[in-house]
C-alpha cells in the first residue's frame, strides 16, 4: 500500500506505533537491560526513525511516513512531553536530599556544575575556532561557547534515578550525594539556558520587560501561587482532581513564561519547583512512568528528524571526540575531587563521579532548545547528541569499576 494514500489519522497512529516500539525492539533485541537505560534506547530510536538510517534506507516511504507535511499532529505532542519533562525536574529538585553530608554535598555539587562548565567553555571557544560554522545562526562565539559549556554541565535527574533504582543504590551514600549534586545541576542549566535564550531574539531587544516580566512571574509563582498551593492542594482527596489542578498549573505557568520570552519549558520546571512537598511524590508517581514511556518518545522522534549523520560528517565526530572526552573528564573530576576534598572516601567518590555522567533526556531538551533558537548548527547538534548517548551508557559502567576500588 502506498503511504501517501493512508488517510493522515491511520499515518499518526502508525507514527506513534513506530515512536514507542521502536526503543523497547533495540532494548530487547540486542539485550541492553543490564547495560544501559531504556531512556538511552529512546534517544536511539528517535536517530534510526530520522534520516540517519530509515530515512537513507527507505527514502520515499519514509517521506511519505515523516515528511514535514506529516509532523504537525506529532508538534504538540512534542511540547507537552517536554514541558511535563520539565514539571517532573522541577519536582525532583525537593526530593534530593543529603541528609548529614551537607558540607560534601555542596563542595560536589559546585565542582558538578562549574568544572564541566568551564571546560566545556573552553571547548566551545576552540571548536568555533577551528570550525566557525559550528555556531548557530544567531550564536556570537562567546554563546557558542557558552551553549557547550551548559551542554558539559548537564546530569539528568531522572535517568540518574532510574540507574540508582536499577543498581540499588538509592539509599547509599554515592547515590544520595549523586541526587544532591543533578539537583544543583538542572536548576542552574534551567537558570543559565534561561539567560541565553533571553540574549537572542525579540527578548534581547527588550531586556529590561523581559527582566520586570521575569522577576514578576517568579516572585508570583514563590510569593502567591506556591502557599495557595499548599493550602488548597491538600483538600483535594481525591487524586485525579489533585492531577487535574497539577496539569492547569504547568500549562498556565508554561504560557505565562512563553509569553514574558523565557521560554515555556522553565514555567513548566518552575511550576515542579513550587509545588508542595507533601503532594510532590503522588504527582511524581502519576505522570513520570506515561511522561518518560509514552510522550517522551515523541521528543526523540523530532530531534531524531533533525539529526543526520550522514550529511553531518566530520565537524560531528569532531565536536562527538573533543566533546565526549571533556565531558567525562569534567564530571568526573569536578565531582570527585571536591567530594574526596571535603572527606569522602576514595570509593564513594569516584563512584560519586561516574554516576554524574548521566545526561540522558535533560541533554537532549537542552541541545533541541539550542538548535531550535539557532544557537548551535546541526553538525554541533549531532555532536553533541551522540556525545550524550556515550556518556550515559557509560556511567554505569564506570561505577560499577568505581565500586571495586579499595576504600582508604
Amino acid at each position: 500500500m502506498n503511504p501517501s494514500a493512508i488517510s493522515p489519522i491511520a499515518i499518526f497512529f502508525v507514527q506513534a506505533s513506530l515512536v514507542v516500539a521502536t526503543p523497547l525492539i533495540l532494548w530487547r533485541t540486542f539485550r541492553l537491560g543490564g547495560i544501559v537505560p531504556l531512556v538511552v534506547m529512546q534517544i536511539v530510536g528517535g536517530i534510526v526513525l530520522g534520516p540517519s538510517l530509515l530515512g537513507a534506507l527507505w527514502p520515499e516511504h519514509w517521506h511519505a511516513l515523516f515528511g514535514s507535511e506529516r509532523l504537525a499532529s506529532l508538534m504538540g505532542l512534542q511540547w507537552l512531553a517536554v514541558v511535563l519533562f520539565a514539571f517532573l525536574s522541577g519536582l525532583h529538585i525537593s526530593g534530593a536530599e543529603a541528609t548529614g553530608l551537607r558540607r560534601i554535598a555542596i563542595s560536589a555539587a559546585v565542582g558538578c556544575v562549574t568544572v564541566p562548565f568551564v571546560l566545556g567553555f573552553g571547548a566551545g571557544w576552540v571548536l568555533n575556532g577551528w570550525r566557525p560554522a559550528l555556531a548557530g545562526e544567531l550564536a556570537t562565539r562567546w554563546q557558542f561557547a557558552i551553549a557547550v559549556g551548559v551542554s558539559m554541565a548537564v546530569t539528568a535527574l531522572p535517568v540518574l534515578g532510574a540507574i540508582l533504582r536499577e543498581m540499588r543504590m538509592t539509599d547509599t551514600t554515592a547515590g544520595r550525594l549523586a541526587l544532591a549534586c543533578s539537583a544543583v545541576s538542572d536548576a542552574a542549566i534551567w537558570v543559565v539556558l534561561s539567560c541565553i535564550l533571553a540574549s537572542t531574539g525579540q527578548a534581547a531587544q527588550d531586556p529590561l520587560r523581559l527582566a520586570i516580566g521575569g522577576a514578576i512571574y517568579v516572585a508570583a509563582m514563590f510569593v502567591i501561587v506556591r502557599p495557595l498551593l499548599a493550602r488548597w492542594l491538600p483538600t483535594l482527596r481525591a487524586g485525579d482532581a489533585r492531577l487535574a489542578a497539577a496539569v492547569v498549573l504547568i500549562f498556565s505557568s508554561a504560557c505565562v513564561s512563553e509569553l514574558i520570552g523565557l521560554h515555556y519549558i522553565l514555567g513548566g520546571f518552575l511550576a515542579g519547583v513550587i509545588v508542595p512537598h507533601h503532594v510532590a511524590a503522588d504527582l511524581e508517581a502519576r505522570l513520570e512512568s506515561t511522561t518518560v514511556v509514552v510522550l517522551m518518545p515523541f521528543f526523540f522522534l523530532m530531534t531524531g528528524l533533525r539529526t543526520d549523520l550522514n550529511a553531518a560528517g566530520s565537524d560531528a565526530v569532531m565536536v562527538f571526540a573533543l566533546t565526549t572526552v571533556v565531558a567525562v573528564i569534567g564530571k568526573m573530576a569536578g565531582t570527585a575531587l571536591p567530594a574526596r576534598w571535603s572527606g569522602l572516601g576514595r570509593r564513594d567518590a569516584w563512584t560519586l563521579g561516574a554516576l554524574a555522567q548521566t545526561k540522558g533526556l535533560m541533554e537532549v531538551v537542552v541541545l533541541a532548545i539550542l538548535l531550535e533558537n539557532r544557537l548551535i548548527s546541526t553538525a554541533a547538534f549531532s555532536g553533541l547528541l551522540l556525545m550524550a548517548l556515550a556518556t550515559t551508557m557509560v556511567a554505569k559502567p564506570l561505577t560499577l569499576a568505581a565500586m571495586r576500588l579499595r576504600e582508604d
